[in-house]
């Protein structure tokens, strides 16, 4: 009977501190991954660059940090809860539709790089959409216009100290080894019959032109004004704009009214159509309906913004599918966190682009 007590005692001995020990990492471990939840939440995320379109800043294979805070973090109201809203029967959108867009660092400005949900995904709710990355070249209220590769924003040129890529012909009957090219920091040069093609910056082609003997010229492959473009969204058949001469176009802002001319609403029909939030809209025979009732006028319900690529022959951007409506906007990105080439796999790292800033 007594070493039946005292088995008792020492069971009561041994389990009376190890719970607690226990119990206390287990708390430790939910508070970590809670608060590690909450940083990613509402704080940053992370973005694969998987295109060509961003050259010379970011490359294939960079992995971005992007700072969600920085515009302010964009939930779904009440509050964002991944199980409950990605559905297919879009059961929490139907509860709560709308999104709200919590304080931020700061506004968007000119030059910023953006992350945000691509808007042409139209049958998708925002946050379901392919994610972006593009530079933000012109804001609400601002007149856009491209002229000859230049970038003009109310008639005054814009400074771009990234310093864009466009292709450029290259006329020779002579061999270029590629090292020579990559020399030059040019990664991608395409064999013509009447020599190459090129994407590079305009530095970097002309101190090319200079030290190669063998080339006849080295010139920038610019569509002129007035040729129609391919794909251009307004429809370049309506406007005859392309991806060097484009515009002029006023960027939408909240509170903005338009008269709905013809025009106006070939300009702006994606943007009233699609991103307004509107019910039983549509455009008829040049003339806009609402909820079956003509209008004349027309406000703008937010802010939209005009993004490009950096490797502006290269990049899949507002030029062809239209603007970024504020609610789409994820963030800016501010550091890639890991780079490696893809072509050679995840053990390819590029050590000199990890931990880099973006600028």
């Amino acid at each position: 009977m007594k070493s039946k007590l005292l088995s008792q005692n020492e069971q009561r001995v041994f389990f009376a501190n190890p719970p607690l020990r226990i119990s206390r990492i287990s708390c430790l471990t939910i508070y970590t991954v809670i608060l590690f939840y909450l940083f990613q939440l509402f704080m940053i995320d992370s973005f694969s660059i998987p295109s060509a379109s961003m050259e010379n800043t970011l490359i294939k294979g960079d992995q971005v940090i992007c700072s969600s805070i920085h515009f302010g973090k964009r939930l779904l109201f009440p509050f964002e809860i991944p199980l409950f809203y990605q559905d297919k029967n879009r059961i929490y959108h139907k509860i709560f539709p709308n999104y709200f867009r919590m304080w931020g660092l700061g506004k968007v400005e000119r030059n910023d790089m953006l992350v945000f949900n691509f808007p042409p995904d139209i049958e998708k709710p925002i946050e379901q959409k392919k994610h972006f990355i593009k530079r933000c070249v012109a804001l609400p209220s601002d007149t856009f216009e491209i002229r000859d590769r230049k970038i003009f924003i109310n008639n005054v040129v814009l400074e771009e100290p990234y310093q864009p890529q466009f292709t450029f012909l290259i006329r020779t009957q002579a061999y270029i080894d590629e090292q020579v090219f990559l020399q030059f920091g040019i990664k991608e040069a395409n064999k013509k019959s009447y020599g190459y093609m090129i994407y590079t910056t305009d530095v970097k082609a002309k101190k090319l032109a200079t030290a190669l003997r063998n080339v006849a010229t080295i010139m920038p492959n610019v569509h002129p004004k007035g040729m129609k473009g391919t794909h251009i969204d307004p429809p370049a058949a309506a406007f005859r704009w392309n991806r060097d001469n484009f515009g002029k176009l006023l960027i939408p802002y909240k509170d903005l009214t338009i008269k709905t001319t013809p025009e106006n609403l070939a300009l702006y029909e994606q943007v009233i159509l699609s991103y307004e939030g509107l019910k039983n809209v549509e455009i008829k025979n040049n003339r806009l309906f609402i909820g079956g009732r003509e209008h004349f006028q027309y406000t703008f319900q937010q802010n939209y913004y005009f993004t490009l690529g950096d490797n502006r022959h290269n990049s899949y951007d507002s030029r062809f599918w239209g603007l970024v409506p504020e609610d789409h906007i994820v963030g800016k990105p501010i550091m890639v966190g890991f780079s490696y080439n893809p072509e050679q796999g995840i053990a390819s790292t590029r050590w000199d682009r990890v931990l880099k800033w973006v600028e």
